[in-house]
């Protein structure tokens, strides 16, 4: 049996690097990113610097966008796929979720509550770790954070949330403004949190978030490097940090069959066998034909039925 296990990690470990999406090296994929944030970083700053003056975003524009991305998610859903329909609500739940943290956290700065923690206690996700593990796709966790550093005059910190909401090209070409907030009432508040809180009901009402915590990455919302790093965690032996990688990857992109090959093998070598199989199954759904996932599949059932 050790035998046959053997065999399955060498062809786990083939398979993932053949998906890690062609030979870019992990180094590369990081100096890739880092041009990319230091061109967006005056774009960022000059956001940062004039959102008191732009254009507001109205919280009932926002919530409407959300609303259409839900919708998306309930069409993919009539077609019995899983994993699909939950990036979309993921995505939706993680924005609203970063929004209301953030008139929590605006409350909270007028005076409101003790502490923090205490005062956002009866809300469903609280932290902007927390809240970006919903959905590493979505640049609201950053932008909100961002706002927050904003409102008390944090210049740096808020600069570096900024970038890191802005290079997610989920983000706006036109950017958003919610710096108004701070101006609000107490009471407006308040009640923007509870309309907040009902919108969070009903997407995660969809559906279970399954949350990654581990130190967030404003790359995270790109699964190739994902992938790369899922395979420097294999390379290094740390395959419970490697399946994690991939996870993440299939929440943000589960339209992408290499992730999908990633998690599976990634999983196995985490020695994760439900996962494995979820990922497999649910790649199989999205993708009957692909050649790889077949071979894996065949070979796991044959080793199923094996009494060696």
């Amino acid at each position: 049996m050790k035998k046959l296990i053997a065999l399955i990690l060498t062809l786990a470990m083939v398979m993932s690097l053949a998906a890690c999406g062609g030979s870019n090296s992990g180094s590369e994929t990081t100096n890739q990113t880092s041009e990319s944030k230091a061109a967006t970083e005056t774009k960022a700053e000059a956001e940062k610097e004039s959102t008191e003056d732009s254009d507001e975003t109205s919280v009932e524009v926002f919530l409407k966008s959300m609303d259409s991305i839900v919708e998306v998610g309930d069409k993919v859903a009539e077609d019995g796929l899983r994993l699909q329909p939950a990036s979309y609500y993921a995505f939706a739940g993680a924005s609203v979720s970063a929004l209301r943290y953030a008139v929590e956290y605006i409350l909270w700065l007028k005076g409101e509550g003790d502490d923090l923690a205490s005062f956002t206690a009866e809300s469903r996700y609280v932290g902007w770790d927390q809240i970006a593990a919903v959905s590493y796709a979505s640049p609201y966790p950053y932008y909100f954070e961002g706002l927050i550093y904003h409102v008390q005059d944090k210049k740096e910190e808020a600069k570096d949330a900024y970038v890191n909401a802005v290079i997610n090209p989920a983000y706006p070409e036109d950017g958003v403004n919610f710096y108004y907030l701070k101006n609000k009432s107490v009471d407006e508040l308040y009640k923007l949190r509870d309309e907040l809180r009902e919108k969070e009901n009903e997407i995660y009402a969809k559906f279970n978030p399954e949350l990654i915590l581990i130190e967030r990455d404003p790359c995270f919302f790109d699964t190739e490097y994902l992938r790369v790093r899922s395979r420097e965690a294999v390379e290094a032996g740390d395959y419970k940090l490697a399946a994690s990688y991939a996870i993440i990857a299939v929440q943000n992109d589960p339209m992408d069959v290499l992730n999908f090959k990633n998690a599976t093998v990634c999983c196995l070598l985490a020695n994760d066998l439900r996962k494995a199989g979820l990922y497999l199954d649910q790649g199989l759904l999205f993708a009957p034909d692909d050649e790889a996932l077949n071979t894996l599949y065949n070979t796991l059932k044959e080793l199923g039925g094996s009494k060696e």
